[in-house]
């Protein structure tokens, strides 16, 4: 907590949050390391910082709020001073098949298409474009952004989001090869998000073949991720853009993998693992720990001359057990 401001807190007016460079008051800025204290291009309002950081003359030119987490501050201001705002009601060039339950104080957007028997609960919000299919359970709170696709029988917790271009519930890729021919596999099986997750731009969860794909309780999907059938991804995973899983792969708890990560299927990810950017996953990964391989972008002239050389080293080791043998 920082130097409580004469006339107490509820005095200090901010009306917007700025960056270091741009200080426009009144407004917040919200720091967690030293450097960025001089880049500072004016004294803001408010100034909420990391406990600890040395602030010098700053404590007394402006108001001070000192917290563990400026992170986190960050989040709560953001979500005070710029609040979300939806649409209201049902509009009439949606069209609501038979059956469908609707809870209170929803919206359903212009030519959205809602199946027969969807439930939908209180507060939930569906933009324009979205096609939901028969039978799809979405829990309270949940928002659906424009041009999303959630195919039937699929299952979304509350609070879910789901950015636009999003296909929940496509067809798993499977196939059989039978003389010649690939034969397509019907897939059976169901999606099931649970609360508190979100679905990226352009994502695709796809259903499981028998029995269901599941994206786990607070977990968070980038844009552009594919999730195959048979996936079960535990609670509070991050799957960041690009991310892509084949099929019956098990992730648990609080993963993470980076962008453009790709994972073999049939692999299991142990709960608090990190794997880094442009890594491929092929065999099973044991739980809290970094895993990793990568190369970073070189001139293109001399990674030739060291690929070569790479396929020279099966060659260059057998000759080395030779010497050593004598």
């Amino acid at each position: 907590m920082g130097i409580e401001p004469e006339g107490g807190w509820e005095k200090v007016f901010i009306d917007r949050i700025c960056e270091p460079k741009s200080v426009k008051n009144p407004c917040a800025v919200v720091l967690s390391e030293e450097k960025h204290l001089k880049e500072l291009s004016d004294i803001p309002t408010l100034l909420v910082v990391k406990k600890g950081l040395p602030l010098g003359e700053l404590k007394e030119k402006t108001n001070v709020l000192e917290v563990e987490n400026p992170r986190l501050a960050l989040a709560l201001l953001l979500r005070e001073l710029y609040p979300e705002e939806h649409p209201k009601g049902i509009s009439e060039r949606a069209t609501l098949s038979e059956g469908v339950l609707l809870g209170k104080n929803v919206h359903i957007g212009d030519f959205t298409y809602i199946g027969r028997n969807v439930r939908i609960g209180d507060n939930v919000k569906i933009y324009p474009g979205c096609y939901i299919g028969d039978n799809v359970q979405i829990g309270e709170g949940t928002v659906i952004f424009p041009n999303a696709t959630v195919f039937p029988n699929t299952v979304i917790g509350k609070n879910v989001r789901i950015y636009p271009g999003a296909v929940i519930g496509k067809e798993g890729f499977g196939f059989v090869l039978h003389k010649g021919e690939h034969i397509r596999l019907p897939h059976a099986g169901i999606v099931v998000i649970g609360d508190n997750a979100e679905i990226g731009a352009n994502t695709c969860v796809d259903r499981a073949l028998l029995g269901e794909t599941r994206v786990g309780e607070g977990s968070k999907i980038d844009n552009l991720v594919q999730v195959a059938h048979n996936d079960r991804l535990g609670k509070g995973v991050i799957l960041v853009s690009q991310v892509g899983l084949s099929g019956s792969v098990e992730i648990g708890d609080y993963a993470v993998l980076a962008g453009q990560v790709g994972v073999a299927d049939h692999i299991k990810i142990g709960k608090g693992v990190v794997v880094v950017a442009k890594s491929g996953v092929t065999k099973h990964l044991q739980e809290g720990k970094t895993y990793g391989a990568l190369i970073p972008a070189m001139e293109w002239s001399r990674w030739k001359r060291l690929y070569s050389l790479i396929l020279k080293l099966p060659e260059f080791y057998r000759n080395l057990k030779k010497l050593l043998k004598g």
